[in-house]
């Protein structure tokens, strides 16, 4: 039989013959044995066997998020192929030599892909690359006709996907390809546009991780512009520095709505904008310049692209003097021994004690020199210097009044100016309550902003613009016809005595006893409370006993300086704080008349007609609080306060001027010490007033305490 050896064994034995070659004769006799068992172990003895083989090439393969690649399998056995998480495969098995297609998903990792097959395993190292992603342009704008396009390259070493818009606009027909793998061209496809507004849109191209944006800008259909505006005025001289400017409409091909912007220039170069509206006319809130050439163009505007037109340019020149009221305009007055006023120029007056008026629903028109804001006005600080001691000191007095335009007159009604029944547009947005109460809230943010106009108010720092108002309280009068009126104090966190003083009282009020009318009101709300820092001496709940709560709240506030002191707060200049006598005020929580302060009064002889003694009941309830007279201004709004009030009021007066209080001088001019109105007391019925009690307030903070009264 002949031998035949395998091309495995003919191979291995040639080495080996070879390297024994170079040996010596004993290497001769070792190569003849070997050659021997060769020839043994390699013969085949009656059939060839196949020996198995596997590789794959590459045994290394990076891919980024959906991307793929090829492994090259070499074999003469039938194979299998298990990817790890992350990956897919095809074919997944296969035999002999064959191409494997390894594609990544979009958020592939780290892994190893085996080939199995005849016993043998190969391992191919799979690492996920970061996709790369970027656009050629970021944006394009396509024009209104139908069937224009644009066209954006994608950069990218993975598969990609493009999001349309949600929704998607009419005129985007279609977006071709909407995904894909590596570099490519996208091409939008656009519809007719109609509109005269530009309209945006965003594509979202996304590839693992990455994203980027494409912005398609549908440019708008041509827009016909307005007719330039006509007939403008006014023109020539003697025009008022506050004015009407008017005009001929324009006219609209399209039918679109207009709007008038008023420009002027002093130089016919440099334009400065007056105001915008819809209307063919507009009055400038701000003063013109007397004396003064103006210029001036209206420009009509439709509000789509290429839609302004310009009137031609008019002029005129302005007369030698004011005569309205501009918005935030301050005026000061000294106060005059009738209770008038005259004009003395800003921060010129020398007189100690600084008041604040101002005015909430009075619209622009009622802002004229000597018209209804002026009168009103006047009327409120005459009443107030009428009636003792105001009017014996009316010489320490210097009033600010300051203009704020409302867009809509009057007041507006409801809880409070968020939940409002009646809504009127006004500057302080003054809300009365309604529904039998006289209270009456207002955006005191904005009463402080405007406040802080008047020369002396405005501090560098909100603590020295609120220590500024502390000392000069404020008056809002209110251009309505009703009766109501609140006072608010507002505390914060400055530190020592901040207690700034709002009082609101509308400008006329229906008449429903001798007491009840505009004047009364304001007496009571801002001389009794705002300046005097007095409490109610009214009663609601006549078998009640002052509450514990409200014991709290009094002494609270007695240590901010309310109701409190025989000298009013003293103003410490080291300390740059108050400070204050709390055992002192117009009420007392004691019930002996050795431990009230006004029993200093009632030993003179001056005061023993005027009845001054202990009487049970006042701020609010019948029991358990004490009053000093029978019946006063804090009581029924009577033209009288009594004369713990009037001393009060008086010390604050000195107080503020920087000087010292004499009860000597006090009483040598305290003119008014006998009521002659009335002694019988009044009991407030709770449907004509609404105790509201102390709730959270802060002009600047919305943290500590606002009390009403």
């Amino acid at each position: 039989m002949k031998n035949e050896s395998s091309p495995a064994c003919r191979v291995l034995y040639v080495n080996i013959m070879r390297n024994l070659e170079s040996l010596n004769f004993k290497g001769l006799f070792v190569a003849a044995f070997f050659s021997c068992l060769f020839a043994l172990s390699c013969s085949k003895g009656g059939g060839e066997k196949t020996v198995p083989s596997l590789s794959v090439d590459p045994t290394v393969l990076s891919l980024a998020p959906g991307a793929s690649g090829t492994l090259n399998v070499t074999s003469n056995v039938a194979w299998t192929v298990t990817p790890p998480t992350g990956y897919t495969v095809s074919p997944s098995s296969g035999s002999n030599n064959g191409t494997v297609t390894v594609t990544a998903s979009d958020s592939p990792t780290n892994g190893f892909l085996r080939v199995e097959g005849g016993g043998k395993s190969v391992s191919v190292a799979l690492s996920a690359l970061s996709p790369e992603l970027s656009l050629s342009d970021n944006s394009a704008s396509i024009s209104y006709e139908d069937g224009k396009t644009a066209t954006f390259q994608i950069s990218c070493n993975a598969s990609w996907t493009v999001s349309m818009p949600s929704p998607k606009p009419d005129w985007l027909k279609s977006v071709t390809p909407l995904s894909g793998t590596g570099n490519s061209s996208v091409t939008i496809t656009t519809g007719p546009y109609n509109q005269k507004t530009k309209s945006q849109v965003f594509l979202t191209v996304k590839s693992g991780s990455k994203t980027a944006y494409f912005t398609v800008t549908k440019e708008p259909a041509p827009n016909i512009p307005p007719t330039k505006p006509s007939g403008l005025q006014p023109t020539g001289t003697g025009v008022e520095t506050i004015t009407t400017f008017s005009w001929t409409a324009s006219t609209d091909a399209n039918g679109d709505n207009i709007k008038y912007t008023v420009m002027i220039s002093k130089d016919n170069s440099s334009w400065t904008t007056v105001g915008t509206t819809e209307n063919t006319s507009l009055k400038n809130s701000t003063p013109l310049d007397i004396n003064t050439k103006y210029y001036f163009k209206v420009v009509a505007d439709d509000g789509y692209e290429g839609g302004k037109t310009e009137s031609d340019v008019a002029s005129f020149t302005t007369t030698d003097t004011k005569s309205s009221w501009a918005d935030g305009e301050v005026k000061q007055y000294d106060v005059n021994s009738d209770g008038s006023m005259t004009e003395v120029a800003l921060g010129s007056s020398e007189r100690p004690v600084k008041l604040i008026f101002t005015g909430d629903g009075y619209t622009q028109d009622l802002f004229s020199y000597g018209g209804q804001f002026d009168k009103e006005i006047a009327a409120g600080v005459k009443a107030l210097f009428e009636y003792e001691p105001y009017k014996t000191y009316y010489n320490y007095f210097t009033i600010f009044v300051v203009a704020a335009y409302s867009n809509e007159a009057g007041i507006s009604v409801g809880s409070d100016y968020e939940h409002r029944t009646t809504k009127v547009d006004t500057k302080f947005k003054c809300t009365w309550e309604g529904d039998g109460s006289t209270g009456i809230d207002c955006d005191a943010d904005m009463v402080i902003e405007y406040a802080s106009k008047c020369p002396g108010m405005k501090g560098s720092t909100e603590n020295e613009t609120c220590t500024n108002l502390t000392l000069s309280p404020i008056s809002i009068i209110i251009n309505a016809d009703l009766y109501a009126g609140t006072n608010f104090w507002l505390s914060d966190n400055w530190g020592g005595f901040k207690l700034i003083s709002i009082a609101q009282t509308p400008a006329r009020e229906p008449v429903y006893s001798s007491y009840d009318g505009f004047a009364y009101t304001l007496r009571h709300e801002y001389g009794g409370h705002g300046f005097g820092l007095l409490d109610d001496e009214y009663v609601y709940y006549t078998t009640q006993k002052y509450p514990k709560d409200d014991e709290e709240s009094f002494r609270y506030w007695q240590n901010l300086g309310a109701f409190c002191n025989t000298y009013l707060p003293a103003w410490d200049n080291t300390s740059k704080n108050w400070y204050s006598d709390s055992e002192h005020c117009n009420l007392s929580l004691t019930a002996k008349v050795e431990g009230v302060n006004w029993n200093t009064f009632a030993s003179r002889d001056e005061y023993k007609a005027t009845g001054i003694k202990l009487f049970e009941g006042c701020a609010y309830y019948g029991k358990g609080v004490y009053r000093s007279e029978q019946i006063s201004c804090m009581d029924n709004n009577m033209p009288h306060f009594n004369t713990i009030s009037r001393w009060k009021i008086y010390c604050r007066i000195k107080i503020t001027a920087g000087e010292t209080p004499s009860l000597e001088e006090f009483i040598s001019k305290d003119y008014d010490k006998v009521n002659k109105y009335s002694s019988s007391a009044v009991t407030k019925s709770y449907s004509r007033r609404k105790c509201m009690g102390p709730v959270l307030k802060d002009p600047y903070h919305k943290k500590p305490y606002r009390l009403r009264r």
